[in-house]
């Protein structure tokens, strides 16, 4: 069943994370000579919250600094084939750097990971320059990197240079040549691949390679879409496919900008999106998945009655789900909880999934209406564990 009616249908009035976001979508094209890495001349598009949309308008530095994301374009590829997604995670509040370089028959991927890394760091500190148009517009801390294809397998060579990329998503990965496998199975940071299963030119199997490289990664996900090809992320999609190339362009906006909210701005919640049964109801994609940081979920469909969590681990782990009226301080066997658990309780151990993760109704007390209360779990596989985000609910 498509995304649309699968999921959308019953929840016309809930904003998605494929739906526009708040911001209007500016973009510009830009050609820099590279001071930080001698790469010489680097082109590259940047789209970026503004106050109207359209090229070369003015970037909204009021409600900035925003986390900045790297767009790589696949073989043959450019810049403005990825327009559509690019607007869509600018309209959501990031700052996105579309690398246009290497668009050749014989591209260089080395060359090709400098320059992102290039175009990221001159990102940032046009950011800092007051006299800028990107003036107060990239906020400090870790990047993070989207590839396309031949774009998707060269994240693995970026991460091997550049230590502040530490979220990755690869759409349709391509393989590469060392060191990137070497690169990936060190990688700590997050990482989602995202496989087409009609996708003939990087089949799943290709793409999964990833995945099962990312050992070290402490979050990963790897999905792979019924009915999908592989340009399902670009511009004019391929329309001769089982899904429709609309769709397939939808898919990538839920999955990527839940993993977006969830990793760059710490909003683990995000992930009900993807998991939960209210708004992912016979998705169209399947998952593995391995956590080692863990995540809770829960609370976006909430009713005066209940709602669902999802606790995600690692393969095979437990999982111990918590609650309280009030904050404070709770010693477990791995580490304080936010929770003060004197005003509230836990669950006896859940045995997660196969693949490490599961998901429940939560029923609410009645004393509990109209109140914030106060969520955490720990996921665990012996004694080897921890904490997820604790969520605050105000409750209907």
């Amino acid at each position: 069943m498509l995304l649309s009616l699968a999921i959308c249908l019953p929840l016309a009035l809930v904003q998605l994370p494929e739906d526009p976001g708040p911001y209007p979508a500016g973009w510009q094209d830009v050609i820099f000579t590279d001071a930080n890495y001698g790469q010489g001349s680097v082109r590259a598009r940047i789209h970026y919250p503004a106050l109207s949309a359209g090229q070369n308008a003015v970037a909204d530095s009021a409600n900035g600094p925003f986390p900045m994301t790297a767009l790589m374009h696949g073989w043959l590829g450019s810049a403005d084939g990825l327009d559509t997604i690019a607007n869509h995670f600018a309209s959501h509040g990031y700052l996105v750097a579309s690398i246009d370089t290497e668009k050749g028959l014989f591209p260089n991927v080395e060359a090709y990971a400098w320059d992102t890394r290039a175009m990221l760091q001159w990102t940032e500190d046009q950011s800092q320059n007051p006299l800028t148009w990107l003036a107060g517009m990239a906020r400090p801390g870790d990047w993070a990197a989207i590839g396309h294809s031949m774009g998707g397998g060269t994240l693995s060579l970026l991460v091997g240079i550049e230590p502040r990329v530490r979220s990755i998503v690869g759409m349709q990965a391509a393989d590469a040549d060392p060191p990137g496998p070497g690169n990936m199975a060190n990688f700590s940071g997050a990482g989602m691949w995202i496989a087409g299963s009609v996708d003939w030119v990087v089949p799943p199997a290709t793409v999964r390679k990833w995945y099962q490289r990312a050992v070290e990664t402490n979050r990963r996900s790897y999905f792979v879409v019924q009915g999908m090809g592989h340009t399902g992320c670009i511009d004019n999609p391929a329309n001769n496919e089982p899904m429709p190339g609309a769709q397939q362009q939808l898919v990538h906006m839920r999955l990527i900008t839940s993993f977006l909210d969830a990793e760059l701005n710490g909003n683990d919640t995000a992930y009900e999106y993807i998991y939960g049964s209210e708004y992912a109801s016979n998705p169209p994609w399947s998952i593995e998945q391995s956590c080692s940081r863990p995540i809770l979920w829960g609370g976006k469909a909430a009713t005066s009655n209940q709602s669902e969590f999802g606790v995600h681990g690692v393969p095979n782990a437990n999982g111990v789900f918590a609650w309280s009226t009030q904050l404070g301080s709770t010693q477990t066997p791995f580490g304080p909880s936010a929770l003060d658990l004197s005003y509230g309780g836990n669950t006896n151990a859940l045995p997660l999934s196969i693949e490490g993760w599961g998901s429940a109704p939560f029923a609410f007390s009645p004393l509990w209406s109209g109140t914030i209360v106060h969520f955490q779990a720990a996921a665990y596989l012996g004694s080897n564990g921890a904490l997820t985000q604790p969520i605050s609910l105000q409750i209907p």
